[in-house]
């Protein structure tokens, strides 16, 4: 079993994120948790080391600021969990662009530049990089069709990691969650629609996926998933959690793309 006993999140003040720190810091843990927002404490699990540092990860010099702090605090961590995140939803007409740019600036090009930082820190632990994903990467959802998009970036990451950084022994591996119950929803930032026809599929679509978010795992259920999947002794690139996610991304892989394209419309379009 692979043992974590320092870690570094990304997007660790709520949500998947501050339930990983907090099942980490309970495991005793030392965790380095990087997000724009700091916490009281006492808002953590009690046990572990904490180190909260205020970080914009889309922000050069504020990245480079939180890893120098971490590297005067250690020279290894056993893993990255690359976690932070928001969502945007509108049709593809009608998003602007600059909404699309910062979707990607988030989750994946501050991803990128994060790994980049950690690998030296990772090579000396033979440690792990955690992706997180979401089932979204392999079913395109209509109305949110940008973040399917950054989330399938993030598994084509994940395997081209797993591949360039084995003779470091460090394993990349993307987890793609499905419906979580958190704040992401009432965060989603909604674009307006300027057709009445569009709007009323737009609305009636998003409204079955909060539906759905809402009624879907805790945040804490999911991040107990991610850390078993971690501590695995040799874990695959990509996995999918939960049962019926599991069986959707077998269907999504041996089915007809039309016709599972089909079935995501008729759910969602």
């Amino acid at each position: 079993m692979f043992k974590i006993k320092k870690a570094v999140v990304t997007g660790g003040s709520s949500g998947i994120g501050k339930e990983l720190v907090n099942l980490l810091l309970q495991d005793g843990c030392e965790v380095f948790s990087l997000s724009r927002t700091v916490h009281p404490r006492e808002s953590f699990n009690n046990q572990g080391t904490l180190h909260q540092i205020a970080c914009d990860i889309t922000d050069e010099k504020s990245l480079n600021n939180a890893f120098s702090q971490i590297g005067e605090l250690t020279d290894s961590f056993d893993v990255l969990f690359s976690n932070a995140g928001f969502g945007i939803s509108g049709p593809i007409s009608d998003t602007p662009k600059e909404q699309v740019v910062r979707m990607f600036d988030v989750h994946v090009f501050a991803a990128m530049e994060t790994v980049r930082r950690s690998i030296p820190f990772l090579a000396r632990s033979k440690g792990r990089i955690i992706l997180t994903s979401s089932i979204a990467a392999v079913v395109s959802l209509p109305y949110q069709s940008f973040y399917s998009a950054v989330k399938s970036s993030l598994n084509m990451l994940a395997l081209a990691l797993n591949t360039e950084l084995k003779h470091d022994g460090i394993r990349a591996v993307a987890i793609m969650p499905g419906d979580t119950a958190t704040a992401f929803t009432a965060m989603r930032e909604k674009v307006t629609c300027e057709s009445i026809h569009v709007s009323e599929r737009y609305h009636r679509s998003i409204a079955r996926m909060e539906r759905d978010e809402q009624t879907g795992a805790s945040a804490e259920t999911v991040a107990r998933k991610i850390l078993r999947i971690v501590r695995k002794r040799a874990p695959k690139p990509l996995y999918g959690i939960g049962f019926f996610y599991r069986l959707v991304l077998v269907l999504f892989k041996i089915l007809p793309v039309r016709l599972t394209n089909w079935a995501t419309g008729l759910l969602y379009g």
